[in-house]
């Protein structure tokens, strides 16, 4: 009987032994990382993120700071969207996830990037290649920290034409090079081929009828008249597009008009007609 008492606690303590060992081994593999990964990163290079955020493999490595900490210098950066660091084994992965524009934003001094949240951030020489539609005519003092309100109100409007543009029809998106909102009280489309102006709406053209400087504080893209003015005007230039520009040669038209009703006005180059 003492014979199997001594078998049953000599395995016992085998079995913990091996636990121990086991364990021990685990969680050193947990603690003691020796590599720092950075994933979903496209156009921000590792360096560039950890030159932002004031780190270093071996800051991360030696464990003085927390995954949450690294979380949040990273995320400061204006190109991020989200980040996330989580360690696996002997390896702390940092996965990127970057921020997506859908227009280059300019003052006519400098340009940015526009994501879906509105927020802008700085064109990187990796970025010179996309193929984005301009929004222009913004103030002077446009920052990647400062929006007027008027620059607010104006990136809204142009974040709705490139949308329903693209939902209408993709040769019509294709079509749109820049939003022009120079003018006050109106809104100027610029041709991707060409440059040729497309003068979409005239805010004083609508019912509610505002007036120069007004037009400004008055004019809404959540106003359910004004985004159905927008989404006729496109129509009448996808339509426009594809039954009459299609057919034409380059720099064939000085500008068209769709500020009026039920009407696209086109100038050629050497006479005016009406469609």
């Amino acid at each position: 009987m003492r014979r199997f008492k001594g078998i049953i606690f000599f395995t016992v303590v085998l079995l913990f032994t091996f636990s121990g060992i086991v364990l021990s081994g685990y969680w050193k593999d947990r603690t003691n990382t020796s590599k720092v990964e950075v994933t979903g990163n496209v156009t921000l290079s590792k360096d560039e993120i950890f030159d932002f955020a004031k780190l270093t493999d071996s800051l991360v490595l030696s464990n003085s700071l927390s995954l949450e900490m690294i979380e949040r210098r990273i995320s400061k950066h204006p190109n991020i969207k989200s980040v996330n660091a989580a360690r696996d084994n002997g390896t702390i992965k940092i996965e990127i996830t970057e921020k997506t524009p859908f227009a280059m934003v300019t003052n006519g001094e400098s340009v940015y990037l526009v994501d879906n949240a509105l927020n802008l951030y700085n064109l990187k020489k990796e970025n010179t290649g996309l193929d984005l539609p301009v929004i222009s005519g913004m103030s002077k003092d446009l920052d990647i920290d400062y929006l007027t309100s008027t620059d607010l109100r104006n990136l809204k409007i142009a974040q709705y034409i490139i949308s329903k543009s693209s939902k209408i029809d993709r040769v019509l998106y294709n079509f749109i090079s820049e939003i022009n909102f120079s003018d006050s009280i109106g809104i100027t489309l610029y041709t991707t081929e060409d440059a040729t102006p497309v003068y979409l709406i005239d805010y004083s053209f609508l019912n509610f009828q505002v007036r120069n400087s007004q037009a400004v504080k008055e004019v809404d893209i959540n106003d359910t008249e004004f985004r159905n003015t927008i989404d006729e005007k496109l129509l009448y230039l996808v339509n426009f597009l594809k039954q009459v520009i299609v057919y034409k040669s380059r720099f064939s038209f000085a500008y068209v008009d769709l500020r009026y009703k039920d009407m696209v006005v086109v100038k050629n180059n050497s006479f005016s007609t009406t469609d």
